[in-house]
């Protein structure tokens, strides 16, 4: 399978130095709406942890949620000319693989097909 790529066309840092990973089925209380990025939920797991989280992989009822895939909240760093491979995408985000095989979070905004 092909992957579509793309050029970072902006610098990005990653907002954390941690990550929530999840796997379908796993729980977490939600707080408040990002109102920056509307969709977008701060999440705590059961370990403390807490991330923003696309409301696209969340059954959310009420204060609780439950994952309904998979998810690693890992961002990439990158810099301005570098290639990623594009793995899919969610409210304006896109999972990505640099050239180094490092798997992680870009906004979309700050990448153009190739």
């Amino acid at each position: 399978m092909v992957r579509p790529k793309y050029l970072v066309k902006q610098e990005h840092k990653a907002s954390f130095d941690y990550a929530m990973i999840a796997t379908e089925g796993d729980q977490v209380t939600v707080g408040k709406e990002d109102p920056e990025m509307p969709g977008w939920y701060w999440c705590k797991d059961k370990e403390g942890v807490e991330a923003w989280i696309p409301n696209t992989y969340l059954k959310i009822t009420g204060n609780q949620a439950v994952f309904l895939y998979d998810y690693n909240r890992v961002e990439l760093d990158a810099q301005p000319g570098e290639e990623v491979q594009y793995l899919g995408k969610a409210l304006g985000w896109a999972e990505c693989l640099n050239s180094e095989w490092r798997y992680g979070w870009l906004p979309l905004n700050k990448l153009e097909k190739i």
